[in-house]
């Protein structure tokens, strides 16, 4: 892959404590947003985007006078392909840059390409439960494919990619380490993935929050790598910090962080007891379950997996609570009752 300068360059904009923010648009999804430290000896970087972001990358970084070259350290929130897939290019083009990120990820990832292979299965397996319309599933996961052919296409154009996954430091629960001019402390929060930690600068009460909120809503891949349970866990204990400041990687700073945390988890209970009065009413299936909760819209910017896993979550929650029994149809699609 070419690295070259896109027609629109995004800027890298201070944001205070003495944090830059790139935003970076991707084919799939919300745009990014990259954190940087401008350090004595480098930049410090958490998260670095989506494989094809890399042209957008270095474009902003030339903005301020630096280069990709000027990368000394990535921290990585977590595995997802639009957080850490540039990382399989960036080695070639920053190598000098230290990778960091949790301690099982390197392990449990290996292979990116082939773990992201897993991934793309999983989401039809997904689809194949929600959608009973032979002719609506056959297109939606035709959709899927085009948009993972896409990436896997980026990988294959550069010869300068390794799709083997590298940490250079790992990280666990708790640890501190100072990384460029900054002392961190990582707090392991698993939910929306099973690896996804939460860097935070102690002295400014600075937390880095990956996909753990986005504005007021959540993301659990339940059939991929996320758990309910271990989120519910997991904001219980970000609400015992002592958090001034929340910076998400997809939109905008979370303004009241507490106030917000508490409402993601009271929206969780409200999605909860709406799947309950639905089924009281009828079985019905994922898919509309879904539309019920969140709505239609969300069929369009690629949100449909994270809609469709966070709805299954909570029935998954629901059958082995005993309220629910799943009715499996030879397809593999699911209809859904209310044990009376």
């Amino acid at each position: 892959m070419i690295v070259t300068t896109p027609k629109k360059v995004p800027p890298m904009e201070e944001i205070g404590d003495q944090i830059y923010k790139i935003v970076l648009p991707q084919p799939f999804y919300a745009p990014n947003n990259i954190y940087l430290f401008v350090d004595n000896d480098g930049l410090t970087l958490i998260d670095s985007g989506y494989i094809e972001s890399v042209p957008m990358l270095q474009a902003s970084l030339k903005t301020r006078g630096f280069s990709l070259r000027d990368i000394k350290n990535i921290i990585y929130t977590h595995n997802h392909l639009d957080h850490i897939s540039s990382s399989l290019v960036l080695k070639s083009y920053a190598p000098k840059a230290v990778y960091y990120g949790y301690r099982a990820m390197q392990d449990g990832v290996g292979n990116y390409l082939d773990s992201m292979r897993l991934f793309e299965q999983a989401t039809e397996d997904l689809f194949t439960v929600a959608f009973g319309d032979p002719a609506q599933l056959e297109k939606i996961i035709s959709e899927s494919r085009s948009g993972w052919v896409n990436f896997y296409s980026k990988f294959q154009e550069t010869k300068k990619g390794d799709p083997i996954l590298r940490i250079d430091k790992a990280i666990d629960h708790n640890d501190s380490m100072e990384i460029g001019d900054r002392l961190f402390r990582f707090i392991y929060t698993p939910g929306h993935n099973l690896y996804h930690i939460t860097p935070v600068i102690q002295e400014s009460g600075v937390y880095f929050s990956g996909d753990l909120i986005i504005a007021n809503l959540t993301a659990i891949y339940s059939e991929m790598d996320g758990s309910l349970g271990d989120y519910y866990f997991t904001l219980s204990k970000l609400l015992e910090e002592p958090i001034k400041r929340l910076l998400p990687a997809h939109g905008h700073e979370i303004e009241d962080p507490i106030r917000t945390i508490t409402l993601v988890k009271k929206t969780l209970s409200i999605l909860e007891k709406g799947v309950i009065r639905r089924l009281r009413e009828s079985p019905s299936d994922l898919l509309n379950l879904m539309e019920a909760a969140i709505g239609k819209k969300v069929h369009n910017g690629g949100h449909l997996p994270t809609a469709l896993g966070l709805i299954y979550s909570i029935i998954k929650k629901l059958v082995l609570e005993g309220l629910i029994r799943i009715e499996k149809r030879d397809s593999g699609y699911e209809i859904f009752h209310l044990k009376e």
